[in-house]
């Protein structure tokens, strides 16, 4: 029985990038992506990858990045990236963080100038915070964030404080410090703030347009990575957390590519450019579903 879920869901995660001369907002919809990442191909090794999703845009030196999560049957998630000067040649550099459990949702970000990474470390029931020794490669495990098996952290600085995000069995939790690198986090005082399938995992960082927050949630309620859905942020402080809807199904799923829906956004201002970065989803050939569960099936 197994199998047969297993073959009917079949799907592919694959990306695209979006690049925008004019003002980005969530408005604007996402159509024609100008760079695809598809994954779908002919399987002939059970090496090939099925996913790649979860992708973060970062600007360095100018540079502009992405690092997503990798993942083929059977194996754990591991994290790659590319690079980018002219948003047309994307220079794959391979995988920049590999364990021996599954990594997700890299998000990378700096503290006075360095870059760090939060990836989904959640089989090792914990949330980590690596640094990068060498950038983009060289990521060190810094310390550990929170015990515990937490999905899809990020992290904003805010007047003077750290806000992780993060969802957990219970829900959507806030954790806060005002130094990050030194002092533990706290729970909010609301947490979980929400406990809605359809909002409570994010799907990307906190997004801040003409200082505006908004928070990205990855629809599970009737599946993974339905849809994603646009929430704005009302208020964030220590005592006090409040959000509203703005926009549902932002990701329309129009191309081949991303026809299953897709789960995930990072937005980044690159060269005087708004650059979006999604996943989606897409069924998988016939014979590659049938390949995946011959493969499977053997190694049970």
């Amino acid at each position: 029985m197994k199998y047969i879920k297993l073959f009917k869901k079949g799907l592919l995660w694959s990306m695209g990038v979006y690049i925008m001369d004019e003002k980005f907002n969530f408005d604007v919809n996402l159509k024609n992506a100008s760079k695809v990442f598809n994954i779908k191909k002919l399987r002939t090794t059970k090496e090939k990858v099925h996913t790649n999703a979860d992708p973060f845009l970062f600007v360095k030196n100018d540079w502009l990045y992405l690092f997503y999560e990798s993942q083929s049957i059977k194996k754990a998630g591991f994290i790659k990236a590319y690079k980018t000067q002219d948003l047309d040649n994307f220079i794959d550099l391979g995988i920049v963080l590999k364990e021996d459990f599954h990594l997700a949702y890299p998000f990378v970000f700096e503290i006075d100038g360095s870059p760090y990474m939060i990836p989904d470390s959640s089989s090792a029931q914990d949330i980590r915070l690596y640094k990068f020794e060498d950038f983009p490669f060289g990521l060190k495990k810094s310390k550990t964030l929170l015990n515990g098996r937490y999905w899809d952290s990020s992290v904003i600085y805010l007047e003077g404080m750290w806000y992780l995000f993060t969802s957990s069995e219970k829900g959507m939790d806030i954790f806060f410090t005002p130094d990050i690198l030194t002092q533990p986090l706290r729970p909010h005082p609301q947490n979980p703030v929400c406990t809605d399938a359809k909002y409570e995992r994010c799907g990307g960082g906190v997004v801040s347009i003409d200082g505006q927050l908004y928070r990205l949630a990855q629809d599970c309620s009737e599946e993974y990575g339905k849809s994603l859905h646009i929430l704005k942020i009302n208020a964030l402080d220590e005592k006090d957390y409040s959000e509203e809807l703005y926009r549902e199904n932002y990701l329309e799923g129009s191309e081949k590519w991303n026809y299953n829906g897709g789960h995930h956004l990072s937005f980044a201002n690159f060269k005087e450019k708004n650059i979006i970065a999604t996943d989606g989803k897409q069924n998988d050939y016939f014979i590659n579903k049938m390949f995946a569960l011959y493969f499977m099936a053997k190694n049970d």
